[in-house]
C-alpha cells in the first residue's frame, strides 16, 4: 500500500489524526502498535483488499496463454480448477508467474474464472496483492513434465 493510498483509505474511514498517525506505523512504517491502532491497521488493510479486488481487475489480455491446442502434455480444459485453488499466471509486462486464488468459477464455458492475487513477486508491478483478474484454463501456469534423458544406460 502506498503513502496516498494509505491517506485516503484513512480518511474515507474517518480516522482521528491520533488513530491516522497509530495506523501509519504499523501499515507504513512496519512497526507494532497496541491493540486499538492494531485493530485499525487490520480494518483499513481488509477494506483495502475488498476495494482492490472490486475496482482493480486485470483482464485476461494481460497473461499469456500457457497451453494450446497441439500441446500434448496437457490439452486445454484438462485442469479441474476449484474456488480456494491457488493457481499460476503469467504476466505479459513482467514474464513472471503470479500466485492467485480462485473466488469463482465461470458460469459458462465461454466465460471466464475469476481471483485475487495472493502474493506480490515483482516489485513495483501493476499486479498488486488483492487485485482481481479474470482469466481462462488455459491461461494457468503448471510446470510442463521433464523429457526423457537421452543417455542410454549400460547394462
Amino acid at each position: 500500500m502506498t503513502e496516498q493510498q494509505f491517506n485516503v483509505l484513512a480518511n474515507l474511514l474517518g480516522y482521528t489524526a491520533a488513530e491516522q498517525a497509530a495506523t501509519h506505523r504499523i501499515i507504513i512504517g512496519g512497526k507494532t502498535g497496541d491493540a486499538v491502532a492494531t485493530q485499525h491497521a487490520d480494518r483499513l488493510r481488509q477494506i483495502d483488499a475488498s476495494i482492490r479486488e472490486a475496482y482493480v481487475v486485470h483482464s485476461p489480455m494481460e497473461f499469456r496463454i500457457t497451453v494450446g491446442h497441439r500441446d500434448t502434455h496437457r490439452m486445454p480444459g484438462a485442469l479441474k480448477i476449484k474456488v480456494g485453488d491457488i493457481v499460476r499466471l503469467i504476466g505479459h509486462s513482467t514474464e513472471r508467474w503470479i500466485p492467485v486464488r480462485v473466488t469463482a468459477l465461470p458460469n459458462t464455458a465461454a466465460d471466464y474464472y475469476s481471483g485475487v492475487i495472493t502474493e506480490q513477486l515483482v516489485k513495483l508491478s501493476k499486479f498488486q496483492v488483492g487485485n482481481g483478474v479474470r482469466f481462462s484454463e488455459d491461461q494457468v501456469f503448471i510446470e510442463a513434465p521433464r523429457a526423457a534423458s537421452r543417455r542410454r544406460r549400460s547394462n
